[in-house]
């Protein structure tokens, strides 16, 4: 009864705006009523849709033949629009693609021949009509149906249709401010014809960007019912075709614009989720690392203590104080001692690293460290060594430096001392020099040059890296272990300064650390 009831307001409602000589409309309200009632409820209410279609009719000229003709015809034609509706779109509350909207628009155009063919044909035998009556009755019967079903349908589907919109003040407010900006617009543009109707499609992209679909079928209705109002009736015609692409351009605008809401939302899940495995498997990486760090320093303790107490017989059997030992069993006795010492080198500098990789090595002494007392330690520990490699060794303090910076100065001279070790192990002839000098304001640097084998510029950044040095062929002539240069770079990062490398293969290279001439941080851990 509902559905006959709103067929029936509906038609007596549009013939009101009726097209002269006043028996059909621009825009037929109740097939969308029709087709959309039987794409809810279902094929079994096509009683409802025919009782409401012929009461309709009855009330205009009392026919009760001509009246039963249309109802079936416009019965029919609303079981095959949902039949192909249901078939190729399913049940479009909501329309999700474009495809849809474009499946929709032509099944509601061809469909929409059913009812105005199959009424027709037989009231033209039986009223004798002329042709010409005959397909302009046709065509306007057509265009009404297909704007009923194109404007009315997709309403009623989307108010039926559960919305995820939040209402907040604010969105109702503007919610009010468009409507009274459109109708009172469409009256302006409709009230003179149909020639200025563009102003109306800015407010249909304004629906379809700030609201959801079920606002834009709202708004396209209300568009039509002013333009059905208002417009002249002689004008009328040309409703159609307008309806027709306001509601075409209304759908996919904003279909497109949900695809990208939906995209956006699932990219940004996605993200999230990407995210998620990113810090979960670096906070896996990191934890890896510190039990190798952990497990390493451990080690490395462990294994220092045995080796201390070998060192310690191993030079006491080289220094023979007995003299019961032959000279064969002295260097016996030496080559332990230094195979150890370069075996707890190794372990100092696993330590080491262990330490810095896990974080271990945060404690700073920053305090005054003056430059004389650096060259002095340095002094005493490699002048022997370059005496025995009979290589030239100097140290030079700029005298427009201050007499002492503020750093930690354990730590300066760890790393001072890993590049003089390598300088010297990698140069055969020539020398090797300290440098300290000014940098850039406010920063002092100490560059350790040499005249050995040089690097390579491929190879320039590889050797800052664990166990690593320029090649394979370079650790087994020279030896160690390729973590000096890796030690430094994280000490020297510390310290708040940098490490800079430049080289020629064959003439030498230069290490210049660079560092704060004074460091504000006190000591801290």
């Amino acid at each position: 009864m509902l559905v006959a009831a709103a067929y029936f307001g509906a038609a007596k409602l549009s013939l009101l705006v009726a097209i002269p000589p006043g028996y059909a409309t621009a825009v037929w309200p109740p097939s969308g009523i029709a087709v959309a009632a039987l794409m809810l409820g279902g094929p079994r209410l096509w009683p409802a849709v025919w009782a409401g279609s012929f009461i309709a009719n009855l009330t205009i000229d009392g026919a009760l033949v001509a009246s039963s003709i249309i109802a079936t015809g416009s019965t029919l034609q609303a079981l095959a629009i949902v039949g192909l509706v249901r078939e190729h779109i399913g049940v479009p509350q909501r329309f999700e693609t474009i495809e849809q909207v474009v499946k929709f628009v032509l099944i509601a155009a061809l469909g929409s021949t059913i009812a105005p063919t199959f009424a027709l044909l037989p009231l033209a035998a039986i009223y004798q009509m002329p042709a010409a009556e005959l397909v302009g009755n046709w065509s306007t019967w057509w265009q009404g149906d297909a704007c009923g079903v194109l404007i009315f349908a997709p309403l009623i589907l989307n108010w039926f249709a559960p919305s995820s919109a939040a209402w907040t003040p604010r969105k109702l407010l503007e919610a009010v401010l468009f409507a009274v900006a459109l109708l009172g617009a469409a009256h302006l543009v409709f009230s003179e014809g149909f020639a200025s109707t563009f102003v109306i499609v800015p407010f249909i992209v304004w629906a379809a960007f700030r609201f959801e679909q079920r606002e834009v079928t709202t708004a396209t209705a209300a568009v039509c019912a002013v333009a059905l109002w208002s417009a002249p009736r002689e004008s009328l015609s040309l409703l159609p075709l307008f309806a027709a692409t306001l509601v075409f351009t209304g759908l996919v605008l904003s279909v497109a614009l949900s695809q990208l809401d939906r995209a956006m939302v699932e990219l940004e899940s996605r993200v999230r989720e990407r995210t998620a495995e990113l810090e979960e498997a670096k906070l896996a990486a990191e934890r890896a690392n510190a039990a190798k760090s952990q497990f390493l320093a451990n080690m490395s303790h462990e294994l220092r203590t045995p080796l201390n107490s070998l060192l310690i017989l191993a030079r006491l059997l080289a220094d023979n104080p007995g003299g019961k030992l032959d000279a064969k069993q002295v260097k016996f006795a030496q080559t332990i001692h230094a195979s150890g010492v370069d075996l707890l080198s190794l372990i100092n500098d696993l330590l080491d690293l262990a330490k810095i990789e896990s974080g271990a090595v945060t404690a700073l002494n920053v305090a005054p460290a003056r430059f004389a007392d650096v060259r002095e330690d340095l002094e005493r520990t490699f002048r022997q060594v370059a005496q025995e490699r009979h290589l030239e060794f100097a140290i030079s303090i700029d005298p427009a430096l201050p007499p002492a910076l503020r750093t930690d100065a354990a730590r300066l001279k760890q790393v001072l001392k890993n590049l003089l070790a390598n300088a010297f192990k990698f140069t055969s002839r020539g020398g090797v020099t300290l440098r300290i000098a000014p940098d850039a304001p406010g920063a002092v640097a100490f560059a350790v040059s040499d005249t050995g084998i040089g690097i390579p510029p491929d190879k320039q950044q590889v050797i800052f890296e664990a166990f690593r040095q320029a090649d394979g062929s370079t650790s087994r002539l020279y030896g160690g272990t390729g973590l000096g240069l890796s030690i430094s770079r994280e000490l020297t990062r510390l310290l708040g300064g940098e490490l800079r490398l430049t080289s020629v293969p064959g003439e030498g290279s230069t290490f210049t650390l660079v560092l704060p001439l004074a460091d504000q941080r006190a000591t801290w851990s």
